[in-house]
């Protein structure tokens, strides 16, 4: 017998990436797209034929998932391009501090990460919320390594 080594690296974590490749032509609306390193939800996808000898080409429309700043690409249709894996989840508000959410996982009871408090009418619209006591429920959306709060509802 000879002496092998089968001393293997750890398998990749499921759901390890932040991306996975989609042919252009098969992208709809609403779903999501990277334009320019941005995680978008399409608001507008059309196909359209260039010239006699020209690729089919689709064109994107988009709004940032974290900003809503608005954005547009064009790819050829037989094309891949990098589709962002985005999470939605939904929080129980229980606290604010110092800036910093303090959410519970309603379902399993436990303790949610501390994530920021939006700027602008959001932030105000949260902060409001809870200082009248109502029961508020934040939505988290996680996509590309970055987190935020994207919406709300009080009960």
């Amino acid at each position: 017998m000879s002496d092998v080594d089968l001393d293997f690296e750890p398998p990749a974590q499921a759901g390890g990436s932040d991306t996975f490749p989609m042919r252009a032509g098969t992208l709809r609306r609403n779903g999501h797209v990277l334009m320019d390193g941005f995680a978008c939800r399409l608001t507008d996808v059309s196909i359209s034929k260039s010239g006699q000898r020209g690729q089919t080409e689709v064109n994107l429309t988009g709004i940032d998932v974290f900003t809503g700043e608005r954005r547009e690409d064009m790819h050829p249709c037989a094309h891949d391009v990098e589709v962002p894996v985005v999470v939605h989840t939904e929080y129980v508000l229980a606290g604010i501090d110092d800036g910093r959410l303090s959410l519970v996982v309603e379902s399993a009871g436990g303790a949610g990460e501390g994530v920021a408090l939006p700027e602008g009418v959001l932030g105000r619209a949260i902060e409001s919320d809870f200082a009248a006591g109502r029961c508020v429920r934040v939505t988290v959306t996680r996509a590309m390594g970055r987190e935020a709060v994207t919406g709300h509802r009080a009960e």
